[in-house]
């Protein structure tokens, strides 16, 4: 993992630029001779303290090792009160369709998650999820770096899976997998621009994946996948930052959609932002 340490909001945009220019194209010489460029997903994520680890909320509530189909019963027994609450309809299997379905389609060097578009839907609500939540944009992480931050530099991720386009894995050894946008989930979902990862291992013996933390892969440092950088932003940046996103529309409200977001928004503006 590389860290860069910035003074100023205008050091971070231009840290972005950067990142952006040196990974967002992958470029490969044809046999024709013709380059072939490939455009780089980058995706960001913001924590309100440079000090904190990258851990998943599920991570953070447990501390103990879960394996994938004891998460999703976990996960899953709650869905008739959820459904009942919010009249809406999940299509979530029982939890012997559930194991059937992880025996018959899980192996080493890929790890399924069934009830996918339910599972983003309880973490968007802080069910302790494996999770870990990133957005296309690197403003909107920023802004969820800056807003609950009191006293403590902040931090902005940028991740990488892929930038020369492969990717390869020893099975047993950790892993992350890319779970992508295209869900039908909570409208914030989409607001938010997310992505997400999961990090796991191979457990031969059980033949299963549990969930591990994501640095034990990015400590691994492989300069052709799994890339991670860290940028650092001063806490005196704050009111200086929250005003630039909230000129470009990203505030509480516009990433959340509810009243109790409407008024954070109303109120950050007031005594973050315009408040001398």
């Amino acid at each position: 993992m590389e860290i860069k340490r910035v003074e100023t909001w205008q050091g971070f945009v231009d840290a972005i630029e950067n990142l952006r220019e040196t990974y967002g194209l992958f470029r490969r010489e044809l046999e024709n001779g013709k380059v072939h460029e490939d455009r780089n997903l980058l995706l960001f994520r913001g924590q309100s303290s440079a000090e904190w680890p990258l851990l998943t909320t599920l991570e953070r509530k447990t501390g103990s090792p879960f394996h994938v189909l004891k998460y999703l019963h976990y996960a899953t027994r709650h869905v008739s009160e959820i459904e009942s609450f919010t009249e809406a309809r999940w299509s979530v299997p029982d939890y012997p369709a559930l194991e059937a379905e992880l025996k018959e389609k899980q192996e080493a060097f890929r790890v399924v998650l069934p009830a996918y578009d339910f599972l983003v839907y309880l973490r968007h609500h802080d069910f302790p999820s494996p999770l870990l939540d990133w957005t296309e944009s690197p403003y909107i992480a920023a802004y969820f770096a800056y807003i609950n931050a009191t006293k403590d530099d902040v931090t902005v991720y940028c991740y990488i899976e892929r930038p020369e386009r492969i990717k390869g894995g020893t099975g047993g050894t950790p892993m992350i997998t890319l779970k992508g946008p295209h869900v039908t989930t909570h409208k914030r979902h989409f607001a938010q621009k997310s992505w997400y990862t999961v990090s796991t291992q191979w457990n031969y013996k059980e033949e299963r994946h549990y969930f591990c933390p994501h640095e034990k892969i990015f400590e691994r440092g492989n300069p052709k996948q799994d890339l991670l950088f860290k940028i650092v932003l001063p806490i005196s940046e704050r009111k200086k930052a929250l005003a630039y996103l909230n000129d470009y529309n990203i505030n509480h409200f516009t990433l959340f959609q509810s009243e109790d977001s409407l008024i954070k928004a109303l109120a950050t503006r007031e005594f973050d932002i315009l408040d001398a």
